[in-house]
């Protein structure tokens, strides 16, 4: 596998850009992590005050590209944050990770997803040399599901019963995996 830099690097799209987080991404980082109705199909819980969100950005701010990174997803005109990004759980022996994605609901359905998915995409295959991106998504995400296909994933499997444990409830997944020269 490539050599991983040691900090995340900037990706830039024509409307986008995917950037390292910063404590004065703090607000913005609220505004999608505080959203119950948001986060409904995510891995975690909400977070429930800004403090907590706080807790959160130290980690995002502190990311080891080795093994995993999270990007703030920045509207190149408005230099608003629409999302997040990630990959997570990296193999460097198997060349394999898992990645995320969570937009702000005004954002949605404009193809910032789509966009930034595949700038992800292009650096994990091209850069890092990942042969295999997988995604766990709930079957009732719908749209989280649509997305995986557009940018090549294909359903493998699931669901894998009791994966996720989220507000005292245990959640099934789906598995969504591609194979590097399968990305759209």
């Amino acid at each position: 596998m490539a050599r991983t830099p040691k900090i995340a690097p900037l990706l830039q799209t024509d409307r986008l850009r995917l950037r390292p987080f910063r404590a004065s991404d703090l607000k913005a980082m609220h505004a999608l992590y505080g959203d119950a109705e948001n986060l409904r199909y995510w891995g975690m819980d909400p977070s429930g005050s800004v403090e907590n969100t706080r807790k959160m950005m130290r980690w995002h701010i502190a990311a080891a590209p080795r093994q995993y990174t999270i990007w703030a997803v920045e509207e190149k005109k408005s230099k608003r944050i629409v999302g997040m990004i990630n990959y997570f759980r990296r193999d460097m022996r198997e060349r394999r990770v898992e990645v995320g994605w969570l937009i702000l609901p005004a954002m949605q359905g404009k193809g910032y997803m789509t966009e930034a998915g595949r700038a992800l995409l292009r650096y994990l295959i091209d850069t890092l040399k990942v042969h295999r991106v997988e995604a766990l998504i709930r079957p009732e995400n719908k749209p989280s599901a649509a997305l995986a296909k557009r940018l090549g994933f294909r359903l493998e499997g699931g669901p894998l019963r009791d994966r996720w444990l989220v507000g005292g409830q245990w959640h099934d997944v789906m598995i969504y995996g591609l194979i590097a020269g399968e990305e759209r």
